[in-house]
């Protein structure tokens, strides 16, 4: 009844006293636009009573009685005209309003009539969507969650009616094309792959919207923290680690540090070999599991071997464990001395004559250390008497011995030389090795005659076959069948008249016995030989000979006292030379 006149309602006069009737009997009701934004009046009604009395007691007057709370409602007093009041109607407070309405003629008079109104308050899209929080918090998302994986429920409800009263949901920001919304529902899901490493959390700002004009909005805003989980690969931070150490390090010492890291930094990294590490390398080194400290664990000896390969697995408990290799290279050090070999010659026979700069024996050492701790060098260090030796190394493994001076075995026939293998090292290591040398005899001493002026003897004549007359002895410095002797009459024995024994030297007569008057005196001339067989002159053996020269000797017979004749042989002189010249005894 906005602004019009119900038909219904209508004046009617009737004589005093008459109370004044409203029109429309019981009640009325009206329709009344609500806008909490604007106060003035949006719509009215008009009320008519009647009253049949006439002149002043015929006039009606109108007020509202009750039911105006908030004097929402104004009356016109004298013509009924219901109006708004100066405060705004909110259709989302109160939707209707039951007044009562009075008509009177006087206030203090009795005759009055009372009419009930209900006002319906229209709805207009005056309301903004309001979320049921101002924030929504996600905490703990995985990071692994699939494409679509609901993450949380956003609600707004607006007090309007209609389309008023209904939302749509948007993400205005801070999704950053993770995250989407289900504009009916406000289910918001994952749009893409999230990774924890990438971005911790998030923060978008969402709206409501209403769906009528002027399209009112709410905001809240949506907090989404992810949750860490093991998806990161652990890696070192080297491809590979390269340690050179010494050998013979002491146990617990420290060589190197391995490191990994995850950028999940969820659990603790622990560090093992792996399966494929040999034996001996995990038995001369170990790792700790939490520092992935390696350190020396066993004896080190760079002889068994001077390169290690440890394979280092790094494993936080994720899927995507690391590994890399560790290369330690052993350095040596001067802890091996060098070690002859067995084929090193331990007693060699050298002859006498060997010539100068001739190689006589061979010793091999070596030594497992390397450089200039495996290089071996060779030195006699005692036995070499006189220098007759020398020893030169070859390939710093070889050594060998050479004569450095003529030899002579009737002055030395025996060496014990004391050969020692030195390496280059720091203080240098030695070895010492037993070289026996045995002089052999070379026949290059003539037999001596041990008289060197001869001998002179006397015999009687007529004696007895087997009278030994002289004993000729001679010395040979050789040895061996070089120094076995045999004595020959070589000349002056023409008549047969002595012999000698080739093996004791002794001349005796033989049965038909020396006679003075056939022949007083012998000049014998006795050859004295070795069985050697020389090779060297005698320039060769520094003695200057002269062959042929001879000395005299004087031989008498006479007639010994009471014995008859007999023979005397006095100034008998022997000479000697080599088995080719015999030493002679010549009668003069």
């Amino acid at each position: 009844m906005e602004g019009k006149e119900d038909p219904k309602l209508r004046r009617c006069c009737v004589p005093a006293p008459h109370p004044p009737r409203t029109a429309g009997g019981a009640g009325a009701e009206a329709d009344v636009l609500g806008n909490k934004q604007d106060s003035s009046v949006g719509g009215k009604a008009q009320l008519k009573a009647t009253d049949a009395d006439e002149g002043e007691f015929g006039r009606v007057w109108y007020r509202i009685l009750h039911g105006n709370h908030g004097n929402n409602f104004r009356i016109h007093v004298s013509n009924g005209l219901l109006m708004r009041g100066p405060r705004p109607l909110d259709h989302e407070r109160n939707s209707s309003h039951v007044l009562m309405v009075e008509a009177y003629n006087h206030d203090l008079g009795p005759m009055r009539s009372s009419v009930r109104v209900i006002v319906y308050v229209e709805d207009v899209n005056d309301e903004a969507p309001v979320f049921t929080q101002q924030q929504y918090s996600r905490l703990g998302l995985r990071e692994t969650a699939g494409i679509g994986t609901s993450v949380i429920v956003v609600r707004a409800t607006d007090r309007d009616t209609g389309d008023g009263g209904l939302v749509n949901y948007c993400i205005l920001s801070g999704a950053e094309g993770k995250f989407e919304i289900d504009e009916s529902t406000g289910l918001i899901t994952t749009a893409d792959y999230l990774d924890y490493e990438t971005k911790t959390s998030y923060l978008m700002n969402v709206s409501a919207t209403d769906r009528a004009p002027p399209f009112n909005q709410g905001f809240c805003s949506v907090s989404v923290t992810l949750l860490n989980e093991l998806d990161e690969a652990v890696q070192f931070s080297n491809t590979s680690y390269e340690a050179a150490i010494m050998e013979n390090l002491a146990l617990g010492t420290e060589i190197v540090r391995v490191q990994a890291s995850s950028i999940d930094n969820l659990n603790q990294i622990t560090y093992r070999f792996d399966a494929h590490t040999s034996a001996q390398a995990k038995a001369l080194f170990r790792i700790d599991a939490y520092t992935g400290v390696i350190t020396v664990q066993g004896p080190v000896d760079r002889e068994k071997g001077d390169s290690h390969t440890l394979t280092v697995v790094a494993d936080d408990g994720g899927p995507k464990a690391d590994s890399t290799v560790v290369y330690i290279t052993v350095l040596d050090e001067n802890d091996n001395s060098p070690r002859f070999d067995f084929t090193s010659d331990q007693a060699v026979s050298v002859p006498e004559d060997c010539p100068v700069g001739q190689r006589v024996a061979t010793v091999k050492a070596r030594d497992p250390d390397a450089g200039s701790n495996g290089q071996v060098v060779f030195s006699l260090a005692s036995g070499n008497i006189a220098g007759a030796f020398e020893i030169i190394t070859t390939n710093d493994s070889i050594g060998q011995v050479f004569v450095a001076r003529p030899l002579d075995r009737e002055e030395l026939d025996h060496y014990i030389l004391k050969v020692v293998a030195s390496d280059r090292g720091t203080p240098p290591r030695k070895k010492d090795h037993v070289l026996q040398v045995t002089i052999l005899d070379v026949n290059d001493n003539p037999p001596v005659i041990e008289s060197s002026f001869g001998y002179n003897v006397s015999v009687n004549e007529n004696v007895g076959g087997g009278t030994a007359v002289v004993q000729v002895r001679a010395t040979d410095r050789d040895i061996g069948i070089n120094s076995v002797l045999s004595y020959y009459i070589t000349e002056g024995n023409e008549d047969l008249t002595f012999r000698m024994d080739r093996i004791s030297g002794e001349i005796a007569t033989r049965p038909a016995p020396p006679d003075r008057e056939r022949q007083g005196f012998y000049h014998l001339v006795v050859t004295v030989e070795d069985e050697g067989t020389p090779t060297l002159s005698h320039e060769q053996l520094g003695c200057k000979r002269h062959p042929g020269q001879l000395q005299a000797c004087h031989t008498m017979v006479h007639n010994a006292p009471g014995q008859g004749k007999s023979l005397h042989c006095s100034g008998l002189l022997v000479s000697s030379k080599p088995r080719q010249d015999a030493w002679t005894q010549r009668e003069v």
